[in-house]
């Protein structure tokens, strides 16, 4: 995770949703290295980065530093290469993304539940990877909402919405964080790339060597195992 970004989820520590699962968190908060929340977000030998930010606006410092560490994913370029990669004959197959859907509704309830999800399943199959290289190389933007789910839930849980109360399976690209936490809070561990993209898994692997790329139909046994 970006460190405006841990910064930003530290200090929200301090303002616990309302019971209407409102944020309490005041407008205008400022950048305070007093304050124990930022300085837990902070290691100590880079303190005298951050005091040419101490009493500027909180969420402002957070953008800028967040953006300032963006630049790792890829570029343009890159991302038509890796269309053509992940599809030699042009057009995007019929059918892609199945895979998920298939395998993943054998992974248990009880390992499921374990890990926090995301779906990127709403935009088209090439503007999903594009989401992705985003994600990946500029973090959660923590200002906006960001809705998770258990990778896998007990059925009938959220039928009513549809979702089978899980996260989405039907996407590119499902984010997953690391075992009991938050992917909000603790940032993107693991992603399971579905059928459409598995001809560039090496590709992203290299690209974000600190997450790990897990094809739709490994899924289950990879989870299993964690």
């Amino acid at each position: 995770m970006k460190i405006g970004a841990a910064i930003w989820n530290a200090v929200k520590k301090a303002y616990p949703l309302s019971s209407q699962g409102v944020s309490r968190m005041p407008n205008n908060l400022k950048f305070d290295l007093k304050n124990p929340y930022i300085l837990e977000a902070i290691s100590e030998q880079k303190l005298r980065n951050f005091s040419k930010f101490d009493g500027k606006d909180l969420q402002e410092v957070c953008k800028l530093l967040d953006k300032s560490s963006s630049g790792k994913g890829f570029t343009d370029f890159e991302i038509q290469a890796l269309y053509k990669k992940a599809f030699p004959n042009i057009k995007i197959p019929t059918g892609a993304n199945e895979d998920a859907i298939i395998y993943l509704s054998r992974l248990s309830p009880e390992v499921g539940s374990k890990f926090d999800a995301h779906g990127l399943a709403k935009l088209s199959i090439t503007d999903q990877l594009k989401q992705l290289n985003n994600l990946l190389a500029n973090g959660i933007d923590n200002t906006r909402a960001f809705h998770t789910a258990p990778l896998a839930a007990p059925k009938g849980i959220g039928a009513g919405i549809g979702t089978g109360g899980h996260a989405y399976y039907d996407g590119s690209f499902i984010l997953v964080g690391e075992k009991g936490k938050l992917i909000t809070e603790d940032g993107i561990k693991h992603v399971i790339v579905n059928d459409a993209y598995y001809n560039i898994i090496k590709d992203l692997q290299l690209k974000f060597s600190d997450v790990n790329f897990v094809r739709a139909d490994q899924a289950v046994e990879y989870f299993s195992k964690l």
